[in-house]
């Protein structure tokens, strides 16, 4: 089914996780985000409610996505139905021109609502909710990351029944914090922990149990150290942002993350929930690799020599 391109110079990602018991299949999926947009550069917010194409540098980002992703057998190319994000998944395709493309409207990014476009002063105090845990918090008349969650995790799940086996998909990097940490720790305090730059990648596996009598025994094969695992996963040191335009350095992203993990000890009140989604018993995910982005230049925002492990 995977479509057959020239090989390139790109190192491979590493092997697709054995399945733990012999009733089990493994799928991959390549989430990445999209290129950068005028907003983007502009240091704004960019949510559902701004609908741009990629300026000229996220078109060149775009198309070392695709160069990287020529590399690299898959069998659908999916996207949000946003431009920036169709725009980055229809130039990969180029190089899979043989394989279905499709797009998934609950793959929208969040959205900042009044503050779409703006750089609002409030913001500051919304990231310091979600980290505390309180993820209903929202921009006026936009979205909570638990109304994301509840629209975006389930259709994951439904791409999952698909019968393809490897995915590229093109989504939000607000989007892609609450998905990872939905799905890997089954919980939202995680997501400010995860950092995506423009056309990042990063590589999941779905590990999905096919037999509902041999649920005991994939439970505890697939169980481990999800901190481990993001942690090895990680692809770059460089210095990241919680937003797109809030540039901070590792030791702030850190704490970020601390913050996050201890959300449980917070003053949030006990009502409000980590997570709105039943995550089915029969699917778990191992991350491979996160926010790779070695295929771009160092002009192009790409890691130096140093900064790569």
């Amino acid at each position: 089914m995977a479509s057959s391109v020239s090989q390139t110079n790109f190192p491979p990602f590493p092997p697709l996780t054995k399945p733990p018991t012999s009733t089990s299949i493994v799928k991959r999926l390549f989430l990445c985000r999209h290129g950068e947009t005028a907003p983007n550069a502009l240091g704004v917010l960019q949510g559902s409610g701004i609908d741009e194409y990629l300026n000229p540098a996220g078109v060149r980002q775009a198309e070392c996505l695709r160069d990287r992703m020529s590399s690299i057998d898959i069998d659908i190319v999916m996207s949000s139905k946003l431009k920036r994000a169709r725009q980055t998944a229809q130039i990969v395709h180029q190089k899979h021109a043989d394989l279905p493309f499709v797009e998934v409207e609950e793959l929208a990014e969040i959205s900042w609502g009044d503050w779409e476009g703006q750089q609002s002063p409030e913001l500051r105090n919304l990231l310091e909710s979600w980290l505390e845990g309180d993820f209903e918090a929202k921009a006026p008349n936009g979205e909570s990351p638990l109304d994301v969650e509840q629209r975006s995790v389930p259709a994951l799940y439904d791409i999952l029944k698909r019968p393809e086996e490897r995915l590229a998909i093109v989504i939000h990097g607000r989007l892609l914090r609450i998905i990872l940490s939905s799905i890997l720790y089954r919980s939202l305090e995680h997501m400010s922990a995860f950092t995506h730059h423009n056309t990042c990648i990063n590589v999941i596996d779905a590990i999905i149990e096919m037999d509902p009598t041999n649920l005991t025994a994939f439970d505890k094969l697939v169980n481990g150290s999800m901190d481990e695992q993001v942690a090895k996963a990680m692809g770059t040191t460089r210095p990241t942002s919680l937003d797109d335009n809030i540039a901070v350095g590792r030791e702030e992203a850190e704490a970020a993350g601390a913050l996050c993990r201890s959300a449980a000890g917070s003053n949030v009140p006990d009502r409000v929930p980590r997570t709105l989604v039943q995550h089915p018993a029969h699917v778990r995910f191992v991350p491979i690799v996160l926010d790779s982005i070695d295929h771009l230049p160092v002009e192009m925002g790409g890691p130096t020599p140093a900064e790569q492990k």
